[in-house]
Protein backbone atom coordinates (compact mmCIF):
# COMPACT_ATOMS: atom_id res chain seq x y z
CA UNK A 1 0.00 0.00 0.00
CA UNK A 2 0.96 3.60 -0.63
CA UNK A 3 2.43 5.22 2.23
CA UNK A 4 0.22 9.09 2.38
CA UNK A 5 2.16 11.89 2.38
CA UNK A 6 1.75 14.13 6.13
CA UNK A 7 0.98 17.62 5.48
CA UNK A 8 0.62 19.60 8.94
CA UNK A 9 -1.17 23.25 8.79
CA UNK A 10 0.22 26.05 10.34
CA UNK A 11 -2.49 28.80 10.05
CA UNK A 12 -1.55 32.30 10.93
CA UNK A 13 -2.78 36.01 10.20
CA UNK A 14 1.29 36.68 9.69
CA UNK A 15 0.64 40.70 10.62
CA UNK A 16 3.89 40.58 10.97
CA UNK A 17 5.38 37.02 11.09
CA UNK A 18 7.20 36.83 14.42
CA UNK A 19 10.98 34.73 14.33
CA UNK A 20 12.55 32.41 16.34
CA UNK A 21 10.62 33.06 19.72
CA UNK A 22 7.27 33.14 17.97
CA UNK A 23 5.89 31.93 14.95
CA UNK A 24 9.62 30.67 12.81
CA UNK A 25 10.15 28.80 16.24
CA UNK A 26 7.23 27.04 15.94
CA UNK A 27 7.16 25.69 12.31
CA UNK A 28 11.12 25.47 13.18
CA UNK A 29 9.72 22.96 16.14
CA UNK A 30 7.51 21.06 13.35
CA UNK A 31 9.60 20.63 10.70
CA UNK A 32 11.73 18.72 13.69
CA UNK A 33 8.95 16.66 14.88
CA UNK A 34 10.11 14.32 11.61
CA UNK A 35 6.50 12.73 11.13
CA UNK A 36 5.52 15.47 8.75
CA UNK A 37 6.80 15.65 5.06
CA UNK A 38 5.59 19.19 4.58
CA UNK A 39 4.90 21.82 7.10
CA UNK A 40 2.17 24.28 5.45
CA UNK A 41 2.28 27.65 6.72
CA UNK A 42 -1.40 29.53 5.58
CA UNK A 43 -1.49 33.22 6.10
CA UNK A 44 -5.35 34.39 6.71
CA UNK A 45 -6.95 35.57 3.78
CA UNK A 46 -9.56 38.15 5.57
CA UNK A 47 -9.57 37.59 8.95
CA UNK A 48 -13.13 36.82 10.63
CA UNK A 49 -13.20 39.34 13.15
CA UNK A 50 -13.34 43.12 11.74
CA UNK A 51 -11.94 44.15 14.42
CA UNK A 52 -8.69 42.25 13.31
CA UNK A 53 -9.45 42.90 9.78
CA UNK A 54 -9.03 46.28 9.91
CA UNK A 55 -5.10 46.61 11.04
CA UNK A 56 -4.09 43.44 8.48
CA UNK A 57 -1.87 44.88 5.94
CA UNK A 58 -2.27 43.57 2.74
CA UNK A 59 -2.31 39.90 2.13
CA UNK A 60 0.12 40.39 -0.63
CA UNK A 61 2.29 41.90 2.03
CA UNK A 62 2.01 39.46 4.31
CA UNK A 63 2.61 36.37 2.14
CA UNK A 64 5.98 38.24 1.07
CA UNK A 65 6.58 38.47 4.84
CA UNK A 66 5.88 35.02 5.52
CA UNK A 67 8.13 33.93 2.05
CA UNK A 68 11.13 35.78 4.07
CA UNK A 69 10.26 34.63 7.39
CA UNK A 70 10.44 30.69 6.43
CA UNK A 71 13.17 30.81 4.17
CA UNK A 72 15.60 28.28 4.63
CA UNK A 73 13.18 25.90 6.85
CA UNK A 74 12.38 22.61 5.16
CA UNK A 75 10.02 21.14 4.47
CA UNK A 76 7.99 24.44 4.44
CA UNK A 77 5.84 25.86 2.12
CA UNK A 78 3.66 28.92 1.93
CA UNK A 79 0.27 28.38 0.18
CA UNK A 80 -2.25 31.17 -1.02
CA UNK A 81 -4.95 28.06 -0.06
CA UNK A 82 -7.39 30.79 1.91
CA UNK A 83 -7.33 32.88 -0.78
CA UNK A 84 -8.17 30.13 -3.54
CA UNK A 85 -10.82 29.37 -1.25
CA UNK A 86 -11.93 32.60 -0.35
CA UNK A 87 -12.50 33.72 -4.45
CA UNK A 88 -14.55 30.84 -5.21
CA UNK A 89 -16.72 31.38 -3.14
CA UNK A 90 -17.46 35.30 -4.32
CA UNK A 91 -20.47 35.59 -7.21
CA UNK A 92 -20.47 38.00 -9.84
CA UNK A 93 -23.07 39.36 -7.84
CA UNK A 94 -22.49 40.32 -4.46
CA UNK A 95 -21.99 43.11 -3.37
CA UNK A 96 -19.08 44.58 -1.21
CA UNK A 97 -20.42 44.23 1.75
CA UNK A 98 -21.35 40.46 0.89
CA UNK A 99 -17.99 40.00 -0.15
CA UNK A 100 -16.72 41.33 2.92
CA UNK A 101 -18.75 38.83 5.32
CA UNK A 102 -17.59 35.93 3.59
CA UNK A 103 -16.10 33.81 6.31
CA UNK A 104 -13.23 31.03 5.07
CA UNK A 105 -13.77 28.54 8.55
CA UNK A 106 -10.97 25.83 8.86
CA UNK A 107 -13.76 22.55 7.62
CA UNK A 108 -14.00 24.58 4.65
CA UNK A 109 -10.55 24.63 4.13
CA UNK A 110 -9.95 20.89 5.10
CA UNK A 111 -12.75 20.06 2.64
CA UNK A 112 -11.18 21.38 -0.34
CA UNK A 113 -7.63 20.72 0.25
CA UNK A 114 -8.57 16.88 0.85
CA UNK A 115 -10.22 16.94 -2.42
CA UNK A 116 -7.13 18.66 -4.11
CA UNK A 117 -4.99 16.19 -2.43
CA UNK A 118 -6.75 12.72 -1.37
CA UNK A 119 -3.76 11.11 -0.64
CA UNK A 120 -2.60 13.16 2.25
CA UNK A 121 -3.26 12.90 5.85
CA UNK A 122 -3.41 17.00 7.39
CA UNK A 123 -2.61 17.65 10.47
CA UNK A 124 -3.42 21.05 12.48
CA UNK A 125 -1.02 23.25 14.40
CA UNK A 126 -2.96 25.07 17.24
CA UNK A 127 -2.07 26.90 20.47
CA UNK A 128 -3.79 25.79 23.51
CA UNK A 129 -5.58 28.38 24.19
CA UNK A 130 -7.36 28.19 20.76
CA UNK A 131 -7.56 24.05 21.12
CA UNK A 132 -9.81 24.50 24.24
CA UNK A 133 -12.20 26.74 22.19
CA UNK A 134 -12.07 24.22 19.62
CA UNK A 135 -12.99 21.46 21.60
CA UNK A 136 -15.21 23.03 23.24
CA UNK A 137 -17.82 23.95 20.28
CA UNK A 138 -17.00 27.46 19.47
CA UNK A 139 -15.47 27.04 16.38
CA UNK A 140 -17.73 27.03 13.49
CA UNK A 141 -18.11 23.50 12.48
CA UNK A 142 -15.71 22.32 15.40
CA UNK A 143 -16.70 18.57 15.11
CA UNK A 144 -16.52 18.71 11.46
CA UNK A 145 -12.80 19.97 11.95
CA UNK A 146 -11.88 16.97 14.59
CA UNK A 147 -13.55 14.67 12.15
CA UNK A 148 -11.96 15.68 9.13
CA UNK A 149 -8.69 15.70 10.85
CA UNK A 150 -9.99 12.31 12.74
CA UNK A 151 -8.06 14.20 15.88
CA UNK A 152 -4.89 15.11 14.15
CA UNK A 153 -3.83 17.97 16.32
CA UNK A 154 -0.19 19.53 17.25
CA UNK A 155 -1.27 21.71 20.53
CA UNK A 156 1.33 24.21 21.46
CA UNK A 157 1.90 24.10 25.87
CA UNK A 158 3.99 27.15 26.37
CA UNK A 159 7.00 26.73 28.74
CA UNK A 160 6.14 26.84 32.46
CA UNK A 161 2.39 26.19 31.49
CA UNK A 162 0.50 24.03 33.81
CA UNK A 163 -3.27 23.25 33.15
CA UNK A 164 -4.91 19.75 34.14
CA UNK A 165 -7.74 20.99 31.87
CA UNK A 166 -5.71 20.65 28.77
CA UNK A 167 -4.03 17.47 29.49
CA UNK A 168 -7.61 16.26 30.47
CA UNK A 169 -8.80 17.39 27.16
CA UNK A 170 -6.29 15.93 25.07
CA UNK A 171 -7.17 12.47 26.59
CA UNK A 172 -10.58 12.62 25.93
CA UNK A 173 -10.06 14.01 21.95
CA UNK A 174 -7.88 10.71 21.54
CA UNK A 175 -10.23 8.95 23.41
CA UNK A 176 -13.43 9.89 21.41
CA UNK A 177 -11.36 9.52 18.03
CA UNK A 178 -9.50 6.24 18.92
CA UNK A 179 -6.32 7.01 17.40
CA UNK A 180 -4.21 9.27 19.76
CA UNK A 181 -3.62 11.81 16.64
CA UNK A 182 -3.77 14.39 18.86
CA UNK A 183 -0.16 15.26 20.51
CA UNK A 184 1.36 18.48 23.26
CA UNK A 185 4.42 19.77 21.82
CA UNK A 186 6.68 22.02 24.06
CA UNK A 187 8.91 24.60 22.47
CA UNK A 188 11.45 25.84 25.33
CA UNK A 189 12.92 27.97 22.63
CA UNK A 190 9.29 30.31 22.50
CA UNK A 191 9.36 33.78 23.93
CA UNK A 192 6.49 36.25 25.18
CA UNK A 193 6.35 37.76 21.44
CA UNK A 194 3.60 38.86 19.48
CA UNK A 195 2.83 40.54 16.40
CA UNK A 196 0.37 43.24 17.94
CA UNK A 197 3.60 44.61 19.87
CA UNK A 198 5.69 44.07 17.34
CA UNK A 199 3.33 46.52 15.14
CA UNK A 200 3.49 49.48 17.57
CA UNK A 201 7.41 49.68 17.27
CA UNK A 202 10.35 51.80 15.67
CA UNK A 203 12.84 50.68 18.24
CA UNK A 204 15.22 48.49 16.21
CA UNK A 205 16.89 47.04 18.81
CA UNK A 206 13.38 45.04 20.53
CA UNK A 207 12.22 44.60 16.98
CA UNK A 208 15.41 42.73 16.34
CA UNK A 209 14.27 40.29 18.92
CA UNK A 210 10.88 39.72 17.86
CA UNK A 211 11.32 39.62 14.03
CA UNK A 212 13.56 37.95 11.64
CA UNK A 213 16.28 40.32 10.21
CA UNK A 214 14.75 39.81 6.65
CA UNK A 215 10.79 40.49 7.84
CA UNK A 216 12.12 43.69 10.14
CA UNK A 217 14.18 45.02 6.55
CA UNK A 218 10.52 44.21 4.38
CA UNK A 219 8.67 46.46 7.16
CA UNK A 220 11.36 49.43 7.28
CA UNK A 221 11.40 49.79 3.58
CA UNK A 222 7.32 49.93 2.91
CA UNK A 223 6.99 51.70 5.70
CA UNK A 224 4.35 49.37 7.58
CA UNK A 225 2.82 49.08 11.19
CA UNK A 226 4.21 51.78 12.81
CA UNK A 227 6.77 52.97 10.75
CA UNK A 228 4.22 54.45 8.22
CA UNK A 229 4.30 57.82 10.66
CA UNK A 230 7.39 58.19 9.80
CA UNK A 231 8.84 60.96 7.05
Amino acid sequence: MRRRRQVCLFGTSANPPTGDGGHRGIVTALCQLGRFDEVRVLPVYQHPFSSKRDVLVSYEHRMNMCRLNFEGLVPVQISNAEERLFQRLVRSDMSKDEIQSIRVGTADLLEMLMSEESETDFSFCLGADTFMDLTAWKWRRSKDVLNLLEGRLVVLHRKGMTNDDLHSRVEQVNKVEGKGNTVLMQIPSLLDVSSSRARTRTDEETLSTMLYPEVLEYIKRNKLYAFAEIC
